[in-house]
């Protein structure tokens, strides 16, 4: 899911990257404002004013969730918790954190930074809606202070991942000592909270009563995350305990950089062999036949394996002391099936995405 986004910048070191929903999400704030929510706060405006009003305030929206997430970041690196990225949703972020079994006082911290900003944030545009005198910005600054007044106290709701279970799940775990047990319990709290949501939500649009569609898209997103977060532990409890050196295969095909594509079909089709390791004239590179697009026999002809193959220093390798988890994350990020693994620039082997997720499967069913 988080794949499925693009890097607008990074700051403090940390990639800001937008979610592919963010788009329709945003459309469908903007026209809202603009048909409904500011022309009933302040009548009398032209359609393009409305416009301006709700494509603003939708921006601005955006800018503080970007901080709020911020806050959170800036308070783990505090800790020396490594934040890779803010993945952003406009119901929220998704912070790419490195470490997930974090002392109970620093996840509290961490949790509860988020919703304070935003009440700061609320407190500031309520006093630059009292300033201003401009009915325009004074409507989109009302706006702007209500949104994120309801931003706080709806991410203190202790269901799992909203701040609140963060935060919740924090206590827990100091508590019984258990992540799991208490990411359960969170994450339960959670799927509880986005189903009240989503059946006020459906009242809401037989009724007529209250933001029916929102509280059913945001009960939907808050399920699927709680459940995902869920299941995020318990991959990371069972694949930390696989040393990467147990998933290596060593015994792979090399074929030299000048190998013409169809001289490689032509001598391993119809085998199991999916995975090449291309190396010869100072070229080391991995050539998974998956990626590789359907072409042209002529084209095959001329077409060397190395100019099909990934060359080592496009990948972020593996080392022989890292864990299954590790090798997961690194193979999801760089969205491939197999990573090389080195010592001290040695390859010993690849490590294969559908070995990890296998090894996951068997020890999640009998242990």
């Amino acid at each position: 899911m988080l794949q499925k986004s693009g890097r607008l910048f990074r700051i403090f070191g940390i990639d800001i990257r937008l979610h592919f929903s963010w788009y329709f999400i945003a459309l469908l704030i903007a026209w809202s404002l603009s048909a409904a929510f500011f022309p009933t706060l302040l009548p009398g405006k032209t359609v393009t004013t409305y416009w301006i009003m709700g494509v603003t305030a939708a921006l601005l929206l955006f800018v503080s969730v970007v901080l709020h997430e911020l806050s959170h970041s800036l308070v783990a690196k505090a800790k020396n918790i490594g934040v890779e990225s803010i993945t952003l949703f406009f119901f929220g972020g998704v912070a790419g954190i490195t470490k997930e079994d974090m002392k109970p006082a620093d996840e509290f911290q961490m949790a509860i930074a988020g919703p304070l900003f935003s009440l700061l944030l609320s407190g500031l545009f309520y006093l630059l809606h009292i300033a201003v005198g401009n009915d325009v910005v004074g409507a989109i600054t009302q706006y702007l202070y209500e949104l994120n007044f309801i931003l706080a106290l709806f991410n203190l709701v202790p269901g799992y991942p909203l701040d609140g279970g963060r935060a919740f799940r924090a206590i827990l775990y100091w508590k019984y000592k258990d992540l799991r047990k208490a990411t359960y319990i969170a994450a339960q709290g959670g799927k509880f909270f986005a189903g009240v949501l989503i059946v006020l939500g459906i009242f809401g649009l037989f009724t007529g009563v209250g933001p029916g569609l929102w509280f059913i898209l945001l009960g939907g997103f808050l399920y699927f995350i709680a459940g995902m977060s869920y299941e995020q532990v318990v991959m990371k409890e069972i694949l930390n305990k696989i040393p990467v050196k147990q998933l290596i295969e060593s015994r792979i095909p090399v074929i030299r950089p000048e190998t013409k594509f169809s001289e490689l079909v032509r001598k391993y089709a119809g085998s199991d062999e999916e995975i090449f390791l291309v190396r010869g004239g100072g070229f080391e590179g991995l050539l998974d036949t998956h990626r590789v697009e359907k072409m042209p026999s002529k084209l095959q002809e001329v077409t060397s394996v190395k100019q099909l193959a990934r060359p080592f220093s496009q990948l972020k390798p593996l080392s022989k002391t890292a864990d299954a988890y590790t090798a997961f994350r690194q193979l999801s990020e760089q969205n491939l099936e197999a990573l090389p693994v080195l010592e001290k620039g040695k390859f010993l082997g690849i490590v294969m995405k559908r070995r990890v997720m296998r090894q996951l499967i068997w020890r999640a069913k009998y242990g």
